[in-house]
C-alpha cells in the first residue's frame, strides 16, 4: 500500500481546497459584522462561496468514488469533507439570516464570535497542515487544545448573550431571531472543534 500513498496526495490538496473556502467564508463573515450594513452583497458573496465549497466537496466524494487506494481511509475523508463543508454552510446560513430577519443592530456578542470563528479559523489552518504528516505531534497537540479553548469561549459568549437577551429584550420576536442566530454562531465553534477531533482520530489512527 505504502508504494501507491503518493499517487494519491491529491486528496490532500482537495482538503486543503475546500479548507481555503472555510478561510475565506470566515474573512468574509468579519468584514460583515465590522462593516454591517449592504447586507445583500454580503449575501450574494457568501452564497458564492458555498456553491464553490460545495462542488468541491461534490469533486472530492466523486474522486473517492473512482479511486481505489487513498492516503486516508476513505471514510475519514468523507467525513471530513462534510464537516469542514458544514462550516461553511453554517456561517452562510448566519449571514443570510441576519439578513432576511432585518436585523440593522449589531449586538456584542456578534463581535466577540467573529473574533473566536477567524482564530479558530486560523488554527484550522495550522490543524490541517499537520494532516499529510500523518504523525501525532505537539504542534498538533497544541492545535487541538486551542481549538477547544475557542469554542469553551464561544460557550461562555452564547451563554451570556442569552442571558442578557432575556432579560433586556421586550420584542418577543426579536428574542426569537436573535436566538437563532446566536445559536447558529455557537453551532459554529462547536463544529471547529469537531473538525479538530476528527483530524486528531485520523492522525492517531494514521501514526
Amino acid at each position: 500500500m505504502k508504494f501507491f500513498l503518493p499517487k494519491q496526495l491529491i486528496f490532500f490538496d482537495l482538503l486543503k481546497e475546500l479548507n481555503d473556502y472555510k478561510r475565506e467564508m470566515a474573512l468574509l463573515f468579519a468584514e460583515f459584522v465590522d462593516n454591517f450594513d449592504n447586507f445583500e452583497k454580503y449575501v450574494d458573496r457568501a452564497r458564492d462561496i458555498e456553491h464553490k465549497a460545495d462542488a468541491k466537496a461534490h469533486e472530492i466524494v466523486e474522486r473517492l468514488n473512482k479511486t481505489f487506494i487513498t492516503p486516508l481511509d476513505r471514510e475519514d475523508i468523507y467525513l471530513l469533507t462534510n464537516e469542514l463543508d458544514d462550516i461553511i454552510d453554517y456561517i452562510e446560513n448566519v449571514i443570510h439570516n441576519i439578513y432576511l430577519y432585518g436585523i440593522i443592530e449589531k449586538k456584542e456578542a456578534v463581535i466577540d464570535f467573529k473574533r473566536l470563528i477567524v482564530e479558530a479559523s486560523e488554527v484550522m489552518e495550522n490543524l490541517m497542515g499537520q494532516l499529510p504528516k500523518q504523525k501525532y505531534s505537539k504542534d498538533m497537540m497544541g492545535y487541538i487544545i486551542k481549538i477547544h479553548g475557542l469554542e469553551d469561549q464561544g460557550d461562555l459568549v452564547y451563554q451570556k448573550a442569552i442571558s442578557r437577551l432575556f432579560r433586556e429584550e421586550k420584542d418577543p420576536i426579536a428574542i426569537i431571531k436573535w436566538k437563532d442566530i446566536l445559536s447558529n454562531l455557537e453551532k459554529i465553534m462547536d463544529k471547529f472543534q469537531v473538525v479538530s477531533e476528527t483530524i486528531e482520530g485520523i492522525i492517531i489512527k494514521a501514526s
